[in-house]
């Protein structure tokens, strides 16, 4: 069921209707996932009003958390044997960019990144690099794993929603040829138990698999998910 609306108050009141008329069973709790923090505080403190304010007049049994965690909960309900974190996390991301950014051959690697990284460059100065690289890649995991998949195959496009490949602009060539060389040194380390080395790309395909052949829901998933206050999803 989808309610569109234009003024938080109103999806919060309707929202409060909807939990009167379907509770859950008692000591059950109730899963909403929001965008931020601050949505979710401000929706705890929306429902604990009063009744006349709009309000049940007490908020709990309520769970809630950020789309992506969500997500990985998932995951590892339907994969048996998967890491609670992976490699290819943001902050492993970092740590091991920061490592390879010490060794790589940038000018023949990803040239554009040599204005940014000298030989006597400080310490901070790679690790600032190593993040902001680690943003990049982690939100293209969540919100372009295609164009990922393609780089991996060694094809160096834009694919579009429609499976058409766009090409490269060359300013970002540089993009394809360091997740094929981040890819290949997690690779490259010894094998960690479970699903660890697996990208977000491949899981979730191995995780659409995995779903379509369930025939019921897996032990520890909510019975719903309420995605309260949501302007977009990948």
């Amino acid at each position: 069921m989808v309610v569109q609306g234009n003024r938080m108050e109103d999806l919060c009141e309707t929202y409060v209707q909807w939990l009167k008329r379907y509770p859950l069973r008692p000591l059950e709790q109730d899963l909403v996932l929001t965008q931020s923090n601050g949505i979710a505080q401000w929706l705890k403190q929306t429902l604990a009003q009063d009744e006349r304010d709009g309000g049940c007049g007490i908020a709990a049994a309520i769970d809630a958390m950020l789309p992506g965690q969500f997500v990985w909960q998932s995951y590892c309900a339907v994969l048996p044997g998967l890491s609670k974190q992976t490699v290819y996390d943001k902050q492993g991301l970092t740590w091991r960019l920061y490592r390879l950014l010490g060794i790589w051959e940038l000018d023949q690697l990803a040239p554009m990144l040599t204005a940014y990284m000298q030989a006597d460059s400080l310490p901070m100065e790679r690790l600032q690099l190593a993040r902001q690289l680690a943003d990049l890649y982690d939100q293209y995991q969540v919100f372009r794993p295609d164009w990922l998949a393609a780089w991996e195959q060694g094809r160096d496009v834009l694919p579009d929603q429609q499976g058409n490949d766009r090409a490269l602009p060359p300013s970002q060539q540089w993009q394809p040829g360091l997740w094929r060389a981040l890819c290949a040194d997690i690779i490259a380390q010894d094998p960690i138990e479970g699903w660890s080395q697996a990208s977000r790309t491949a899981l979730h395909q191995r995780f659409m698999t995995a779903c379509s052949q369930l025939q019921e829901r897996p032990a520890g998933m909510p019975r719903r998910v309420v995605v309260f206050g949501m302007s977009s999803l990948p």
